[in-house]
């Protein structure tokens, strides 16, 4: 009797197991399109949110006035994007998503400046100049490239919360800023509004 109980008690866990195993493998990981939403949902920024928001800040930037009627190519410094949401997502994303496509589909009519860089840039001037390392003179000039604009991006968001979930509104908008006069020559935005219940959290 004890064995038949044993025997039965075994068979159920193994049933259990094996359940569970079906369970986490139907979570397992899948390729999505990152221009779709995906499962995991969150009320603040997502993929689908960098795709079209680049799409639409670089069809909207290459046709300014700025860029279009400009007898020479303009040059540009990407300024970090200020997050005014309650999100505390990876803000750099926005912008490296914008300025790679920028200056994949501006075809040259855009230059940006590598700020990022900067203190490299100046290490490899002076060693050149130091005849340290050999270099192109005629490619010399004076000092580094100066912008023409800035470009600047911003989030804003506003939210509601009820007993039947949370609403979040979020307005993405970007400028090119004149460097010498501060006057604003392009700007453009991108809002979303989503419902639901969130506890996604940003890594």
């Amino acid at each position: 009797m004890f064995t038949t109980r044993l025997m039965a008690f075994a068979l159920v866990c193994s049933t259990l197991f094996a359940a569970g195993c079906a369970k986490k493998e139907s979570f397992n990981i899948r390729d999505v399109d990152p221009g779709q939403a995906g499962t995991v949902r969150s009320l603040g920024p997502e993929s689908q949110d960098v795709v079209r928001l680049a799409d639409l800040m670089v069809r909207s930037l290459l046709e300014s006035n700025p860029v279009r009627n400009a007898e020479y190519p303009p040059t540009i410094a990407m300024l970090p994007m200020e997050n005014n949401t309650r999100f505390a997502f990876n803000k750099e994303i926005f912008t490296t998503k914008l300025k790679a496509e920028l200056n994949k589909q501006s075809d040259g009519r855009l230059r940006f400046i590598a700020r990022d860089v900067m203190e490299d840039i100046q290490a490899e001037r002076e060693a050149k100049r130091a005849g340290e390392v050999d270099y192109d003179p005629d490619r010399r000039t004076l000092t580094v490239a100066g912008a023409d604009y800035f470009l600047v991006g911003r989030v804003d968001g506003l939210g509601t919360a009820s007993r039947m979930g949370q609403s979040e509104y979020a307005v993405y908008a970007f400028k090119l800023v004149d460097t010498e006069t501060g006057i604003e020559r392009w700007e453009d935005l991108f809002d979303v509004k989503k419902e639901g219940r969130d506890d996604v959290v940003y890594r």
